[in-house]
């Protein structure tokens, strides 16, 4: 069988792959595959199919991707990362890092490359947030009173009837007939002359069982929460209300894995994956369970290894890490606390005693609204920032960017976004969060019209340089 070898093609990359990664350029790329006996190819958990001929392709649109990519061939695995012209994978992980240290939570937008979430613990917490005390109920109620159901065995018996099994019989009588038959005239079976009954039978006989595939999943499904809370407790050192509820799940989940059910039940085969049974449809406890694990493998189920998951992922959309990221920055800045553990899971996200920040969300319409919102045609815009000043009322939009131009500042695209922005609002003034590398950002003004760029990246100190510049673009918004 001839070696398979994968190659990766784009503009400025002719890179052969192997398990070591390769970094390129976020691009339109081909992978190009010969010696392959299959025309199957799983890239980043999704099957894909080689061209026909000798030398199989396959286009991949990869322009806005920033992280690993993972390729299954043939039982074989490679490996290739792309990062764009900004901050590039060690800023993208920069920001997260710094993201856990502002004890921010995450909803999952960070994904693994087949789909799953970024393994990194602030993540994780996040995920907890949302799963982890209606799981650990449903656990804690099926282990107090499972579900059973009925198991069918062969059993050896004296006794015959209905519930013998013939060819499992035939085949125990004949593995040692001197041992199994006992001659007796008129007996049940005849060989030859000679007539015999048999010593023993195979039976059928049914009993409840609780080891079930139901109960299995929820058994590891708790020790899959116990392994994430230990993830999530690193991430909480620095946040004690993190590290008081990671705590309590801890002691909770130690508890329920105490029980005999529990207990009995973790030796046995690993289920969380396997389809669904009848009573995860009509039990509520079992569909909880079901769905919790469903999520956790879907966010978190992957790994090369399991020393390689952190490593090894695929960031599907940087521009939604640094959306937080920015807004996030803006709020410690101004000293404001994080209004929910998961950032986003409200509208009003940091809030402080002179200032507020609305996050990707719908403006409520007593501290802001567009000409539209009395319209026939309401529109539903979500500035990705929105700062409030409590006392009097006035707003500015922070749109965050995760662009640049080929100036090194704001691309030309994000500034028609903002401008969009100010027509909807009747707002003079409107700033970019962008990715760029300089110290001080840039002030464009015409006629009357004002748009800031301001440059927010790991270790830069420009936001709080431009700070000033924000809170005097503040203004009563017109609608």
């Amino acid at each position: 069988m001839a070696e398979v070898s994968v190659r990766l093609v784009g503009k400025g990359v002719d890179e052969r792959l192997g398990v070591k990664p390769k970094i390129v350029r976020a691009q339109e790329l081909v992978l190009s595959v010969t010696g392959h006996s299959s025309r199957s190819v799983i890239v980043d958990g999704i099957i894909r199919r080689l061209s026909s001929g000798s030398t199989g392709l396959i286009p991949m649109d990869l322009k806005r991707s920033t992280g690993y990519h993972r390729i299954q061939i043939d039982q074989g695995v490679f490996w290739f990362a792309t990062e764009d012209s900004k901050l590039q994978l060690a800023g993208v992980s920069a920001m997260l890092r710094e993201l856990g240290e502002l004890g921010t939570g995450w909803t999952g937008q960070v994904m693994f490359s087949d789909g799953s979430g970024f393994r990194d613990p602030h993540v994780i917490y996040g995920w907890l947030d949302q799963w982890a005390d209606s799981a650990l109920d449903a656990i804690e109620s099926v282990l107090a009173a499972p579900r059973s159901d009925t198991e069918t065995t062969n059993v050896l018996s004296r006794r015959g009837g209905s519930s013998v099994r013939a060819v499992p019989t035939l085949r125990y009588l004949r593995s040692d007939p001197r041992h199994h038959l006992t001659p007796r005239n008129g007996g049940l079976i005849s060989i030859g002359d000679e007539e015999y009954d048999p010593t023993r039978v195979v039976v059928r006989k049914r009993r409840l069982t609780v080891h079930t595939v139901p109960n299995r999943r929820v058994v590891g499904l708790l020790d899959q929460l116990a392994g994430a809370v230990d993830e999530a407790m690193e991430a909480g050192a620095r946040e004690a209300q993190a590290v008081a509820r990671c705590r309590l799940w801890r002691l909770r989940i130690n508890t329920l894995q105490a029980r005999p059910l529990a207990r009995t039940l973790r030796d046995g085969p690993r289920v969380l994956a396997a389809e669904r049974q009848t009573v995860e449809l009509n039990d509520r406890r079992y569909q909880n369970v079901y769905e919790t694990a469903k999520d956790f493998r879907r966010r978190f189920g992957w790994s090369a290894t399991g020393d390689a998951q952190r490593r090894y992922s695929y960031v599907q959309s940087a521009d939604r890490i640094y959306q937080a990221y920015a807004a996030s920055r803006l709020a410690a800045e101004l000293g404001l606390e994080q209004v929910s553990p998961v950032l986003g899971a409200t509208p009003l996200a940091f809030s402080g005693s002179d200032f507020d920040i609305y996050y990707d969300a719908l403006c409520p319409p007593s501290v802001l609204r567009s000409w539209r919102r009395m319209s026939i045609h309401p529109d539903t815009s979500r500035p990705d920032v929105l700062l409030v000043e409590r006392a009097s009322g006035r707003v500015a939009i922070l749109d965050a960017k995760y662009r640049l131009g080929t100036d090194g500042f704001a691309s030309e695209d994000s500034r028609k976004d903002v401008s969009a922005y100010m027509a909807l609002y009747g707002l003079s003034t409107v700033s970019i969060l962008y990715p760029g590398t300089d110290t001080a950002g840039r002030t464009i003004t015409g006629n009357s019209r004002t748009i800031l760029e301001v440059p927010v990246i790991p270790g830069s100190e420009a936001l709080r340089v431009e700070l000033p510049a924000i809170l005097a673009s503040l203004e009563l918004p017109p609608f």
